[in-house]
């Protein structure tokens, strides 16, 4: 369907005779379908329009040529129109539903809106009985017809009236500008001062203060410790600050801190080596915070310090039901009587639940999201802000309480956002790009690091088969991020899928015929295999809620993968071999005698599992590696020959190191900038030319910024 009047999108004029589309001084011509998927998506606005319909629409309901031009119809519709105007979202997507147009169309033969009702946040679950006919599409001729269909679909429909929404993005400032990274910002109840956690270049991170109303003085350090501070939060009367902080051996602890004299009172511990974080109630009288729980250290606890007794008391907080969780993020409700956490689940997906402090009853209340940095609660409305990691980026969401119904805030990196009790939004913005770099390591001075791959997309993941040539890697380059592969200098880049899923950890078959990778879509995470034969991705099941890096035995037959605990083999069939190591961990590699070389839960220690004994043995005593699977074994002829490059972090101190198996001691490549690499996205080595490749950071540099008020719903 197509419509032969030109109209009007934010900043752009579309013209449906020649194809063409104007913001400005620029233009540029599209394709047919694309404009006549944008007309299809103006005569329905505001709605969202389902996949399905879209194809129904405008490729006559042929799923099979459908769904990847649609989606590369989308990709291209937003490519031209951030080209064109950066500065404007233009298409929405909906999560696992659809689109819709994010810029109200004007017909410019009337110059009057196709329709005066206001965009509404769109629903996680719609009904399909809401969705146009065909029939009522094709009727839709003129701006008259179009309205009056659009009303009268409106009167059939009841729906909870949508609370107000406006673009965010011209309307951010920005609060901090100090060089390293400004995280976790907390704001005094009179909106007066704010308490964040500074990160400077080559220094231990420490909180400081900062008077939003004199923000031409110098923020002042609230602590100057051998401790790493993380999150913080004001007392009502802003004598104090609550925080958690980390000691050496990353021991966690719950601090009260008086402002004036810098007085410190420890409460109570809150676990090790896992994220946590904390929250006041309005009246001040309560903290809650994460903890390992007691009985299960795999497992999170909630609890609950009574700040008015003056022994500050703890109680927990039931769990009712099914317990299998971590929970890494809490807030309280205005009320003080409910919790609002984010919950890492079995599945591997992180969701949002509403807790009831008196009985610890759960109700879910996202789904689909991988990961969640951080939630708060509006101080006197029923609405949530949190931000939410899509295809590897972060983005601030808002949630209805009321009606269950999420909004894109169509800002990017948006993290850890928290209210201020005028109602402004404050946040840090983590919008980093990262690429695939290189160190050369057959020097004898280590070279600086080289951009293998540096495009304007999000790569991670990186593993190269000596077979094939190749690197695969993990990219957003089409618009979601897919599997890809290309030359090891990062030339000649081919997609190999076309999931629209979250993907992790690929890893090549010895023998250069598959790719095995994690994927997580519609709340499941599973392992797929990509075969060069047929040029297809299939999924193993196995059975298993939760995957972590696969690797492969050396004759390409089999895969070993963790449940998170436990590591487990599995044929191509998808049948369990049975527990490949008795030992925990979640990450292994199988050298060509059938050693199985991994490190301890901990990620502190490697391991050797030999095929003719019933029980690992100890390889390497003290190693710091900053992630499970961030180390890569260069087997050689024999084992002294080999080698474990590996991601070294201790606090601030963040190196590429090595360990020797001849000599049995660990060297240091070179001390990297915090942040520099990514911890979780692995690393690997190309041992014909001596480089290793890894995943790297662009910017070292977040800040604080706020949205006020007046510009939010």
């Amino acid at each position: 369907m197509k419509t032969n009047q030109s109209f009007s999108l934010g900043q752009c004029e579309v013209n449906t005779i020649e194809n063409k589309l104007l913001c400005g001084e620029s233009e540029c011509v599209l394709q047919p379908k694309f404009i006549e998927l944008l007309c299809f998506l103006v005569m329905r606005y505001p709605e969202l329009v389902t996949r399905e319909d879209l194809i129904d629409g405008v490729w006559d309901g042929n799923q099979f040529v459908g769904e990847k031009a649609l989606t590369n119809a989308i990709w291209h519709l937003r490519k031209t129109f951030k080209e064109l105007d950066p500065a404007h979202a233009y298409i929405a997507t909906v999560r696992k539903t659809g689109y819709r147009l994010a810029q109200q169309p004007v017909f410019l033969d009337t110059q009057k809106p196709k329709s005066e009702v206001k965009p509404q946040l769109t629903p996680i679950k719609k009904s399909k009985q809401v969705l146009f006919s065909r029939v009522k599409i094709a009727v839709m001729i003129t701006i008259v017809m179009v309205c009056i269909a659009f009303f009268n679909f409106k009167r059939q429909i009841q729906s909870p009236e949508p609370f107000k929404f406006t673009p965010l993005s011209e309307h951010v400032e920005t609060i901090t500008t100090s060089p390293g990274r400004e995280l976790y910002p907390a704001i005094s109840n009179d909106s007066h001062f704010i308490v964040y956690s500074w990160r400077r270049p080559g220094q231990q991170a420490n909180l400081y203060i900062r008077d939003l109303f004199s923000p031409e003085q110098a923020a002042i350090a609230l602590t100057e410790s051998s401790f790493l501070e993380g999150r913080a939060v004001f007392s009502p009367d802003l004598n104090n600050i609550f925080y958690y902080r980390r000691d050496e051996q990353r021991q966690c602890v719950i601090v009260k801190q008086n402002i004036t004299t810098a007085a410190t009172r420890v409460l109570a511990t809150c676990g090790q080596g896992r994220s946590t974080d904390l929250d006041i109630n309005a009246a001040g009288n309560q903290l809650v915070f994460i903890s390992d729980d007691k009985n299960d250290h795999t497992q999170t606890q909630l609890n609950i310090v009574d700040l008015k007794s003056r022994e500050l008391a703890i109680t927990r907080v039931p769990c009712s039901g099914n317990c299998d969780f971590n929970d890494e993020s809490v807030v309280f409700s205005p009320d003080g009587k409910q919790l609002v956490v984010s919950r890492n689940l079995a599945s591997g997906y992180e969701e949002l639940f509403l807790v009831e402090i008196a009985t610890g009853s759960a109700k879910q209340l996202t789904s689909g999201f991988v990961d969640i940095r951080g939630v708060d609660w509006h101080p006197s409305k029923n609405l949530l802000v949190f931000s939410g990691v899509d295809q590897g980026k972060r983005h601030g969401y808002f949630y209805e309480l009321a009606t269950g119904r999420l909004v894109d805030a169509h800002i990017d990196g948006l993290s850890y956002p928290e209210y201020s009790q005028d109602g402004s939004l404050y946040f840090h913005q983590w919008d980093i790009d990262s690429t695939l770099m290189r160190v050369e390591t057959n020097n004898v001075l280590a070279s600086s690091p080289f951009p293998v791959l540096s495009t304007h997309f999000n790569t991670r993941f990186p593993d190269y088969s000596a077979t094939k040539n190749k690197l695969v890697f993990v990219s957003n380059e089409s618009g979601s991020m897919e599997l890809w592969i290309a030359n090891k200098d990062g030339t000649q880049r081919k997609k190999l899928t076309q999931l629209n899923a979250t993907i992790y950890s690929p890893v090549w078959s010895p023998d250069g015929r598959y790719i095995a990778f994690v994927v997580s879509k519609n709340e499941v995470n599973s392992l797929r295999i990509y075969d060069f034969n047929s040029q297809t991705s299939s999924q193993l099941n196995t059975g298993l809620n939760y995957h972590g890096k696969p690797s492969w035995a050396p004759d390409s037959k089999t895969i070993l993968i963790s449940n998170n605990n436990e590591l487990y083999r599995f044929n191509l069939n998808g049948d369990n071999l049975g527990k490949a190591i008795e030992q925990s961990t979640m990450y292994a590699y199988e050298d060509k005698h059938g050693a199985l070389i991994f490190a301890d839960i901990a990620a502190k220690q490697l391991w050797i599992k030999r095929p003719d004994s019933g029980h690992a043995q100890l390889l390497v005593e003290s190693i710091n590696l900053s992630n499970h699977s961030s180390w890569y074994y260069v087997e050689g002829a024999t084992q002294t020959l080999s080698r474990v490059y590996y991601f070294n972090v201790e606090r601030d101190d963040y190196r590429l190191s090595y360990y020797d198996f001849s000599t049995q001691s660990q060297h240091d490549l070179m001390r990297l900038p915090e942040r520099a690499f990514s911890r979780s996205s692995g690393l690997t080595y190309i041992e014909n030319i001596g480089w290793l490749v890894y995943t790297s950071y662009k910017s070292p540099q977040i800040d604080i910024k706020r949205i006020k008020a007046e510009y939010l719903p």
